[in-house]
């Protein structure tokens, strides 16, 4: 046999037993990581259903739907646990001063029942990272908005409706939804979601970038701008 054809296989065999032992090991100890989970702590904390939630002066806050309600804080396990300041009053969970910069290597995340059904944002920035299907009203005041649909959820949301003003950002990922009600002023939207139908105002140098749905219904004044991607 020649040299370099055994050198040839000695190499797929090494290859293989590599392969085998992490396959062994995986099973053994779990799934492997880059070690960065394991550097973290959360902490829950119970809430009652709400049915709205209003932001003020708060960054790094994701709310994702789940079937109880609770606050999920995760930092850095040789830190401090960060203080999230909330209340509940009735119905409505209000969170304030939570803002990023003051708060490195932490992520603050809202589970919300399908009871939730209005949200309010202040100098804020806040990502919607798993939504179902109903109505949503959002406004915004110098705030911005991400709305990502996963995987997790296949079903068209329904009802969408926003008001934002005073700088404010909308953005969201591919997603399908069935109507898209928007009332811009001084602020801006730029969406990958495909919408049956959008409608609403949009002025004081307001801007929006949608994909062609099958109605759309807006107005704007002279110093806002429409885009619409047919695609």
């Amino acid at each position: 046999m020649k040299t370099s054809k055994i050198i040839f296989i000695s190499l797929l065999s090494t290859i293989a037993v590599l392969i085998l032992a992490s396959v062994i090991d995986i099973r053994i100890h779990g799934r492997r990581d880059d070690g960065k989970r394991s550097d973290f702590k959360v902490d829950k904390q119970i809430l009652p259903v709400f049915k709205s939630l209003r932001v003020y002066n708060s960054m790094n806050i994701s709310l994702v739907q789940n079937d109880s309600s609770y606050i999920e804080v995760s930092y850095l396990k040789d830190s401090i646990a960060p203080k999230v300041n909330y209340t509940i009053i009735g119905d409505t969970l209000m969170v304030n001063d939570f803002e990023k910069t003051n708060h490195r290597n932490v992520s603050v995340t809202i589970h919300a029942t399908d009871s939730l059904r209005n949200i309010q944002l202040k100098k804020s920035n806040i990502s919607i990272d798993r939504i179902g299907l109903g109505k949503l009203f959002f406004a915004l005041d110098e705030s911005e908005l991400w709305l990502n649909q996963d995987t997790l959820v296949k079903s068209a949301f329904q009802v969408l409706d926003i008001v934002a003003r005073n700088h404010s950002r909308i953005n969201s990922s591919e997603f399908s939804i069935d109507s898209l009600g928007l009332v811009l002023q001084n602020s801006e939207a730029n969406l990958e979601m495909k919408a049956n139908k959008i409608s609403g105002m949009l002025s004081d140098s307001s801007k929006i970038y949608v994909r062609q749905p099958r109605e759309i219904s807006l107005k704007k004044d002279e110093t806002s701008k429409i885009n619409v991607n047919d695609y």
